[in-house]
């Protein structure tokens, strides 16, 4: 167990500062002339110490560095240069994602049934009621049901205003 003195905390906090300024191990370990083993370990011990920030400050600290990245790189970009463009892009899309700003790729959808029926039925049904909505001048297509039981499916074109049982 490693002896807790004043000394100790104040590298163990100058390591959580320099972690959160982005500073990455190896750096860390030469300014605090400690073996990069040993930073990691020190600022592991000193998380358990020290309150944990929370989600939404780790957020605004993530948030603030792709702020300083897109600043740096913002005027190459603008005066042509495509490294520089493709790196902001990056950390635009980053900083989208952080904020959950990017919309759903893919949209699952399922057919669940509680009554016992047959799901093949289920999916033709839903399919021509589908194909009933962009066939013609279709209006509508009404299922009957009387307490949960299928008693057939109503038409109501727009055409000829006729409705078919």
């Amino acid at each position: 167990m490693v002896e807790i003195t004043q000394e100790l905390v104040e590298k163990e906090t100058t390591i959580i500062e320099l972690r959160h300024e982005g500073y990455v191990w190896r750096e860390i370990a030469v300014m605090v002339d400690m073996s990069i083993a040993g930073v990691v370990k020190a600022y592991k011990r000193a998380l358990m110490r020290h309150p944990i920030a929370t989600i939404e400050e780790h957020r605004e600290l993530e948030l603030d560095r792709l702020d300083n990245l897109q600043r740096t790189y913002w005027q190459p970009a603008v005066n042509g240069n495509l490294r520089a463009a493709d790196y902001v892009l990056r950390v635009i899309d980053k900083r989208a994602k952080l904020l959950g700003l990017d919309a759903p790729l893919k949209v699952q959808a399922e057919v669940v049934t509680y009554d016992g029926s047959d799901l093949d039925r289920e999916v033709e049904r839903v399919a021509r009621i589908i194909e009933a909505s962009t066939i013609g001048n279709i209006a509508t297509i009404t299922e009957l049901t009387d307490q949960g039981e299928p008693l057939g499916m109503e038409e109501q074109t727009g055409a000829e205003g006729t409705t078919t049982p």
